[in-house]
């Protein structure tokens, strides 16, 4: 619990930490109660028979230089 003392006439930040507090307890919530997102099916029989193919580090500049 949060207990703030407003002593200034200034800027209040009571309603700011309720107000932020509130809006990151609904993105958490939105994302626990999200979806979680699937792997892609591979068929064990593809797995097994092909090697996994080598990729190469890309950057935005150009390719690798081996």
């Amino acid at each position: 619990m949060v207990h703030i003392s407003e002593v200034t006439v200034g800027r209040r930040f009571a309603g700011w930490f309720i107000r932020n507090a509130e809006h990151a307890q609904r993105v958490l919530d939105g994302v626990k109660n999200g979806p979680l997102p699937l792997a892609p099916q591979v068929a064990a029989s593809e797995a097994e028979t092909k090697p996994a193919p080598v990729q190469q580090k890309k950057v935005a500049w150009g390719g690798a230089k081996a």
